[in-house]
């Protein structure tokens, strides 16, 4: 009997260590809404996007946390819908790069049947120091001859840590620099800065052109845990 107590109190030590060992970019409580809020370069408003997450699923060492969200342009008017996924997976965090699916240039093809191949992203935690190189990120849509697009991240690393405040709130971040290609029809090239709170996930990113000017940002303008 003292014996199986024992296991038992171990097992679930052990559950316990594997939960804390991975401290989750995305809001921990169901049910939890929130939204980012994107502008231009000059700071006028082009839409929004609000997610929610729907559920937190726990498998052995895996969490999974599933997500949705709607993107809406400057009017209010629905443009895209999406559902995608995070998980805590041995200790590690990493987004389904489903996310990653910009709702503006998605927005004529809501209605169609969509063929998505989507890599994880891997988000460290805040304990990695400064300079730490991070693996790539890879995501194509197609829609049978009509569109082919890929987005392929890639020279990541942590740039440092900061304290940010926004209109849902001041938050200790990590963040991340990147260089992000997109074909669709034709090829851009942009590098972007990315800040995440544990807890809360992405909480303000930047984009910028080839030149290195700023040509749109996007910021955590609610929080409703």
């Amino acid at each position: 009997m003292k014996t199986l107590i024992f296991i038992t109190v171990l097992l679930i030590t052990f559950n316990s260590f594997a939960q804390v060992d991975c401290r989750p970019y995305v809001p921990l409580e169901k049910g939890t809404k929130w939204e980012l809020t994107n502008y231009n370069d000059k700071g006028k408003e082009l839409g929004k996007i609000s997610s929610e997450l729907l559920d937190k699923v726990e498998n052995g060492n895996t969490v999974t946390f599933k997500i949705s969200s709607v993107s809406t342009d400057a009017k209010g008017k629905t443009t895209f819908t999406n559902e995608y996924e995070a998980y805590c997976k041995n200790g590690k965090f990493e987004f389904n790069m489903a996310f990653k699916m910009d709702g503006s240039a998605m927005q004529a093809y809501q209605d169609m049947d969509m063929n998505v191949d989507a890599s994880d992203l891997e988000i460290p935690s805040m304990d990695e120091k400064p300079g730490t190189t991070l693996p790539d990120g890879t995501l194509t849509v197609s829609i049978g001859n009509i569109l082919n697009m890929s987005v392929n991240i890639v020279d990541r690393k942590i740039e440092a840590k900061e304290t940010i405040t926004t209109p849902a709130g001041s938050f200790d971040c990590l963040v991340l620099t990147q260089t992000v290609n997109t074909k669709m029809l034709v090829k851009i090239e942009a590098t972007s800065k990315e800040w995440y709170a544990e807890g809360v996930g992405m909480v303000r990113s930047e984009t910028y052109n080839k030149k290195g000017k700023l040509s749109g940002y996007s910021e955590l303008t609610k929080l409703e845990k």
